[in-house]
């Protein structure tokens, strides 16, 4: 519309913006002219800036050809009332009072084009979030479908695709008891308003009547059923969505679990092997954990120790049993944990007022990291066979030294009553200035002590107590050694002594003590042939209670397959110089003291000899605790 503006001043120049940023685009205006007596006005200056012709008579503009409509904007009824006057007939004309439409209408267009903005950009984040949602779904391993409240499907992901091997496009808006349901699972509960979620095994449908979100495993899914023959395991989850108007769909999703349900079916299956062999084992079989406490218990360890498996279970040693007891297994458990692996003990209980033997293997337990876990002991009762074992060489031993203390007794009792008659008259006739007094006392001495070895073979098959003092290990070995170094069979053999500076007390019998060192001494120097060097140590073990007593050769060694054997009655290998009673004696000697006694050799090595021994308050604690 072609038109003419009448008045130029600031509320003029504000409509040709208007028009400039086309926000009075509705009107279509086409501008012919601005009007006003004063040129240098606004709205004049800024017609001028846009090209558009400016007049100051108001003829020249209402004589324009093609003139459709004249806008006053002076404000003044005057020059309006002349505008009428004067303007052709089929001239329109819109005075200043209805000109205000123009910013009415553009508040219209402003306020409409802000709710279009807002419209737009609200849309774009409602697609925007729509992608962003679908790019979450198309991410997640397990297939994803929305059903609505119709059983149409509203949304999948790609992961459906994968496992159905059906594409999006194809199923939305579809139903879906059409599209991917099982025909027999749909039938099993045709109604979806079933009274409760065990009548039917659609889970979209147990939601919708149950109102609850349900997680089930199925041998057949249906949003993967299709993709594996034979046996394979499905968890679905069922989930209810409702909107604003409260319609309810459903999100189901379906992982396959065939790897983890066959896990766990191999596992439950290993465990009731495990307990079928512990059931049917007639050792003793324990796990505990780090902390002694007990896991699992078979009834073979129950009825040993007389208690219910129940009450083993989360308890320690200390718990359940006496303090002897519970000390010598959290012993032996600590020995495993010091040293990994696998250990063997022996170990002596009193349950009650019966003693038995356990022969334990001890293992110890880890993680897939190798971490330690727990213990596991398996333990033999061999109490019974321990006796008979020890009533066979018990017996054995009698046989055997009952014959041969009677040639003892004949063959050197009567020469050695003669040595000791004629030392104690040559000793009395003999001045003790005299240097031979002093030899003489050595040989009466020695007899003396050659009458009670006699006894100690005696001993050896009778089991007798020794005659226990408290003493020091020391002066023991000392004396032991002086009787041997001067010894023409010793010439030539060294000694290395280190004895422990402190004394070391034990509670012994001196003269068998002092028998077990001569023996020691004797064996190193004949494995030797004579020759060579002997080492003799003492200590006490720290914290231990215990005295070690170490007898080393450089001899020949001892091979292998004869170590299990050198403390049994009669077994030598030095043919006839030997009787094979010495070792025994020694071993016999050591057990009646409570120590016991280990070698460590191999042929040609030389052989180690450790002989362990209580210490004087260690004795009084097992006295005090056999007493009590």
């Amino acid at each position: 519309m072609k038109t003419v503006f009448v008045g130029a001043g600031q509320g003029c120049r504000a409509v040709l913006e208007l028009v400039v940023q086309h926000r009075l685009a509705t009107l279509s205006l086409e501008i012919l002219g601005v009007v006003d007596l004063n040129p240098d006005a606004p709205g004049m200056r800024f017609a001028r800036e846009q090209g558009w012709p400016v007049y100051t008579s108001l003829d020249d503009a209402l004589g324009l050809p093609g003139l459709e409509l004249v806008i006053e904007l002076t404000g003044i009824n005057q020059v309006r009332d002349e505008i009428y006057h004067r303007a052709p007939q089929n001239v329109r004309v819109m005075d200043h009072s209805l000109a205000r439409v123009f910013w009415d209408l553009d508040e219209v267009v402003q306020h409409l084009r802000e709710e279009l903005s807002v419209k737009t950009r609200l849309e774009a984040e409602i697609r925007a979030d729509r992608r962003r949602l679908q790019e979450i779904l198309d991410s997640l391993p397990d297939a994803v479908m929305v059903v609505d409240d119709q059983e149409r499907i509203e949304r999948v992901n790609r992961r459906f695709e994968v496992v159905t091997g059906i594409e999006a496009a194809q199923v939305l808006g579809q139903p879906c008891v059409e599209k991917v349901c099982r025909r027999e699972e749909v039938d099993e509960c045709p109604d979806p308003s079933a009274p409760s979620p065990t009548d039917c095994h659609c889970p979209r449908r147990s939601v919708v009547a149950s109102g609850e979100p349900i997680t089930v495993i199925q041998q057949q899914s249906c949003l993967g059923w299709s993709q594996r023959d034979g046996e394979s395991y499905y968890e679905v989850t069922a989930t209810p969505i409702r909107d604003v108007e409260g319609r309810v769909s459903v999100v189901v999703t379906s992982r396959e679990v065939t790897e983890q349900i066959l896990l766990k079916r191999e596992t439950e299956e290993s465990a009731h092997r495990f307990r079928q062999l512990l059931s049917a084992a007639h050792g003793l079989i324990t796990i505990k954990d780090l902390d002694g406490r007990y896991q699992v218990v078979n009834p073979s360890a129950a009825r040993f120790f007389g208690l219910p498996a129940e009450r083993f279970i989360g308890k320690t040693a200390g718990e359940l049993f006496s303090p002897d007891v519970a000390a010598t297994v959290t012993a032996n458990d600590a020995v495993l944990l010091g040293t990994g692996g696998h250990v063997s003990h022996e170990e002596p209980l009193v349950l009650g007022n019966e003693a038995r033997i356990l022969l334990s293997e001890r293992i110890l337990l880890s993680d897939y990291r190798g971490e330690p876990v727990g213990i596991c002991c398996v333990s033999n009762d061999v109490t019974e066979a321990r006796r008979l074992q020890q009533e066979l060489v018990q017996s054995e031993k009698h046989a055997a030294v009952g014959k041969l203390a009677a040639g003892v007794a004949h063959e050197i009792n009567n020469p050695l009553t003669g040595i000791l008659t004629f030392a104690e008259d040559l000793l009395e006739d003999t001045d003790e200035a005299d240097p031979a007094h002093k030899d003489l006392a050595v040989i009466l001495r020695e007899t003396l002590r050659c009458r009670r070895i006699v006894r100690d073979l005696l001993d050896f098959s009778r089991q007798a107590a020794p005659n226990r003092q408290v003493t020091s290990i020391q002066p023991i070995v000392r004396k032991s050694l002086d009787l041997v170094q001067n010894q023409a069979t010793f010439h030539d053999i060294s000694f290395d002594i280190d004895l422990a500076q402190e004394a070391l007390a034990v509670r012994v019998d001196p003269n068998q003590i002092q028998q077990v060192v001569l023996n020691l001494i004797i064996n190193a120097r004949d494995a030797m042939g004579g020759k060579g060097e002997i080492t003799i140590r003492s200590k006490e073990r720290p914290d231990s209670g215990w005295v070690v007593l170490e007898v080393r050769d450089r001899g020949c060694g001892i091979p292998d397959e004869n170590l299990p054997r050198i403390f049994e009655p009669f077994f030598s290998t030095k043919g006839e110089q030997g009787m094979g009673l010495g070792l025994a004696v020694v071993r016999s000697i050591i057990e009646q003291h409570g120590g016991r006694i280990e070698v460590e050799s191999a042929a040609g090595q030389g052989a180690l000899f450790r002989v362990t021994l209580p210490t004087e308050r260690v004795n009084d604690r097992e006295e005090d605790r056999v007493a009590s």
